[in-house]
């Protein structure tokens, strides 16, 4: 459970981590724009724009972008630890063969359950 923890611990600084460098690289993007707009002096306006957007896209990345990741890992450990419809099917099928197995199901009955659940 404390390896399981650490893991999860560990995923949720690494997704901080990435929400803050992608939100960083936007903000850089979208301040240099801003900032050669609104102060119209070659590269100072740019670069200024530049670093006040990629502190600020930071912050918003690291809060944003890592809740954003770690909901999409959770839902990811969801599918993947879902079990798949084979897997599903393979158990009932055991199940059904052993009900035959131990005389609960006569054969007829055992091949009209595997049918419905063959969707046959």
């Amino acid at each position: 459970m404390t390896e399981q923890h650490n893991s999860a611990a560990q995923e949720k600084i690494d997704n901080e981590k990435t929400g803050r460098l992608a939100g960083a690289g936007a903000g850089v993007v979208a301040g240099a724009q801003v900032g050669t707009v609104l102060l119209p002096i070659p590269i100072v306006g740019t670069f200024t724009g530049a670093l006040v957007g990629g502190v600020i896209g930071s912050k918003i990345g690291k809060r944003v972008g890592s809740k954003l990741l770690n909901t999409l890992n959770s839902v990811e450990r969801d599918v993947c630890d879902a079990p798949s419809p084979k897997q599903d099917l393979s158990k009932e099928l055991e199940r059904l063969v052993k009900l035959r197995e131990q005389g609960v199901l006569d054969e007829a009955e055992f091949r009209a359950a595997k049918a419905r659940l063959l969707g046959l």
